[in-house]
């Protein structure tokens, strides 16, 4: 994943475009972009992004979070 500073949303969408999803990273999640580290981008379905339950944006209706790498299989 090399996102590049100008793939990084800078505010929450209003609408989400067809065939992408809004995804953020591990960090503790904030509703304004960018505070502490927390980074949300737009990206195509894939297998490297899970559904996150975290509450932030519920505006959107659903969200992805970067899978966690080390998470067990089992």
């Amino acid at each position: 994943m090399d996102l590049k500073p100008e793939d990084y949303l800078s505010e929450i969408p209003e609408e989400v475009p067809e065939g992408k999803i809004v995804v953020h990273n591990h960090v503790r999640p904030s509703r304004r972009l960018g505070s502490r580290g927390f980074r949300a981008w737009l990206s195509a379905p894939d297998g490297k992004y899970e559904v996150c339950l975290c509450e932030w944006a519920t505006e959107l209706g659903g969200h992805y979070r970067v899978k966690n790498r080390w998470a067990s299989t089992a």
